[in-house]
């Protein structure tokens, strides 16, 4: 029943590469089936409530101006983070 439930709701992807965002606040009506998101080689700075993505298993903003993320040590699910060519300082919940 698991294998048909999967079928039914396949994981989504949502990719934003390079469309010039500066910043991403997710909304409260971001799909729980929503389980990757591509932010890669736009203009991001920080990136904040990412609690509000609970069922986010993969995220992925390389390539940015990324300073700060918030909200990231609530990811339970959360299985690949990739940050490359950033300037992080401070991710919550983690000590750099």
């Amino acid at each position: 029943i698991a294998l048909i439930n999967r079928w039914r709701h396949p994981p989504t992807v949502v990719d934003l590469s390079a469309q010039g965002i500066q910043s991403w606040i997710p909304v409260s009506t971001c799909s729980e089936d929503h389980t990757t998101l591509i932010l890669d080689r736009n203009h991001i700075m920080k990136l904040d409530h990412l609690e509000r993505s609970p069922s986010l298993q993969q995220l992925s903003v390389a390539s940015n101006r990324l300073v700060r993320m918030m909200g990231v040590s609530r990811l339970t699910e959360l299985r690949v983070l990739n940050l490359p060519n950033n300037s992080i300082g401070y991710i919550e919940g983690s000590p750099l």
